[in-house]
């Protein structure tokens, strides 16, 4: 064998030697590479579902606080009528108070004429002083009660006014929601930006405007395509739906999706549905699309 085949020979085995090592190497990282994003998309998962439990758990204290305020309110209206009724009682007593002072008057003056008649005269006055003590002590009591009510309504405005601090402090829990779930949103797109996209369309957190009222409709029709899915549902320009509006289709208590909306007509609309996962269901017809006045 020629010199230089042997030499070729020989460098083809080191060579096959050192790319061994290189190729397992390479293998084990794209391994351990693929496990990481794995884990990342079932961390976005997790974030998910913990959002949606927050958000659920938090429309229901707001309802609730809602339902105590309107409570408080009838009450407040119930009281400020039975002080308006006891002010127009008052000022009753006050005319009769008037009125038998002014009899009162008109007796001492006819006491006067009579002085031979000294004896009824006594009798007269004493009866009017008990008259005008009756009087004056309904008018005392109607003046402890209207003093009562004062401090009732005293006490319903605190109740209120601790209500509506509930509410702020609500408020202020809602924009911390909306502050987190854009750092969620944020730490998405970096994982997005290292390992590509998820499967399936996601809806960006400040895509598309929130409702100005609460809606619910029905899911009348549901078409797919490999790039996106539309939804029809049974609402439509003249229930005050936009295009824009982001919506929440679910079925039940499940969630399913969200809706943002790219098309009204008089009383139907279409909509482009994103988070969707085979885990919790398809969308159907048949299932329910909520909007939340104020949130998208």
């Amino acid at each position: 064998m020629h010199i230089l085949t042997k030499i070729f020979v020989v460098l083809v085995s080191l060579l096959a030697v050192f790319m061994v090592p290189l190729v397992v190497v390479a293998t084990m990282n794209q391994e351990h590479w693929r496990r990481d994003a794995l884990d990342s998309q079932a961390q976005v998962v997790a974030m998910r579902a913990e959002q949606n439990s927050e958000r659920q758990s938090f429309l229901s204290r707001e309802s609730q606080l809602s339902e105590q305020l309107a409570s408080y309110s009838r009450q407040q209206q119930a009281h400020i009528a039975a002080i308006e009724n006891c002010r127009s009682d008052r000022a009753d007593l006050e005319t009769r108070l008037i009125t038998a002072e002014a009899e009162n008057a008109s007796r001492d003056g006819m006491t006067r004429s009579l002085t031979q008649s000294v004896t009824t005269a006594q009798e007269l006055n004493r009866k009017l002083v008990s008259d005008i003590e009756t009087l004056r002590e309904r008018a005392l009591s109607a003046e402890r009660r209207r003093v009562e009510l004062d401090e009732r309504l005293a006490e319903l405005d605190s109740q209120l006014q601790v209500a509506d601090a509930v509410q702020r402090a609500l408020r202020e829990e809602n924009a911390q929601f909306k502050r987190d779930q854009r750092a969620m949103q944020a730490s998405l797109n970096e994982y997005q930006a290292r390992f590509g996209s998820l499967k399936g369309e996601i809806l960006a957190v400040d895509e598309g405007i929130a409702p100005d009222r609460n809606l619910e409709a029905t899911v009348l029709d549901v078409a797919r395509s490999t790039e996106r899915t539309l939804v029809e549902i049974d609402a439509g320009s003249r229930d005050g739906v936009q295009n824009g509006w982001v919506m929440t289709v679910g079925d039940g208590g499940t969630f399913i999706g969200r809706l943002r909306i790219i098309e009204v007509d008089l009383n139907r609309s279409t909509g482009l549905l994103s988070l969707e996962s085979a885990s919790r269901g398809q969308a159907k017809p048949g299932q329910r699309a909520y909007a939340l006045a104020g949130q998208h």
